[in-house]
């Protein structure tokens, strides 16, 4: 799972668990999953069917399940709990539309903290970002309403705050829009600059637009992946 949360004690790391545990054998059908595949959050009902030795295991909605297959880890919310929970996932049983969780830990989950959905893309979209006379040209990592990814090639550097024009190709439309680099994240083959977009009504209509598309394609995946993985998948 893509680090979208923070890890917080309460009291020690076992009696955390032991009281999570407590607290999810009385919520029965008080409780929903999360999590984020490409970005988008992935949230469903789920209900309690056993309890037993630290081990959970929960029925599961099928793009849930498909979610956890990917990211091994599931975020569960309820409110018996002080907390937001994370907690590993064991296995998931297709026939009974189940999975079991184990190693429960309270978390905040951060990604919670957005103004607006973001999704990872997957297909090659270029982008731009001119400041003066410097010019970063990469791929779209990610987008929302607010703001995108540029994963550019290494080497490139420029000032945070540093204000500019952003040129993003989206299927066939081309939008030119004013921005401002936030964070620069340099990794080992790549940067990355996350820059927040200044949008009029055309281009949100635009944007929209693409990442709704973006969505329909991840559930896709998502579905198939269900569809097509074995009964019984151990992680």
């Amino acid at each position: 799972m893509q680090k979208h949360f923070q890890l917080i004690t309460v009291d020690d790391i076992r009696k955390d668990e032991d009281s999570i545990l407590e607290a999810l054998s009385t919520a029965r059908n008080d409780i929903k999953l999360l999590n984020y595949y490409k970005e988008l959050p992935v949230s469903f009902d789920a209900s309690l069917k056993q309890n037993d030795n630290g081990v959970v295991e929960i029925h599961v909605h099928e793009l849930q399940a498909a979610a956890m297959m990917i990211e091994k880890e599931v975020f569960i919310k309820c409110e018996s709990l002080p907390h937001d929970v994370i907690a590993k996932v064991l296995k998931i049983r297709k026939n009974s539309g189940s999975a079991i969780l184990a190693n429960f830990h309270y978390v905040i989950i951060t990604a919670e903290r957005r103004v607006c959905v973001r999704v990872r893309v997957s297909e090659k979209y270029d982008a731009t970002f001119r400041y003066n006379n410097r010019l970063v040209h990469g791929l779209i990592e990610d987008i929302s309403f607010s703001g995108l990814s540029i994963n550019a090639p290494k080497g490139i550097t420029l000032e945070e705050n540093s204000k500019g024009m952003v040129s993003i190709a989206l299927s066939s439309t081309r939008l030119d829009l004013s921005g401002k680099l936030i964070k620069v994240n340099q990794g080992d083959s790549s940067t990355k600059f996350i820059i927040e977009l200044e949008v009029d009504k055309k281009s949100e209509r635009h944007i929209s637009q693409f990442i709704f598309a973006q969505q329909s394609k991840i559930i896709r995946e998502l579905k198939e992946l269900y569809s097509t993985g074995p009964d019984t998948i151990l992680l």
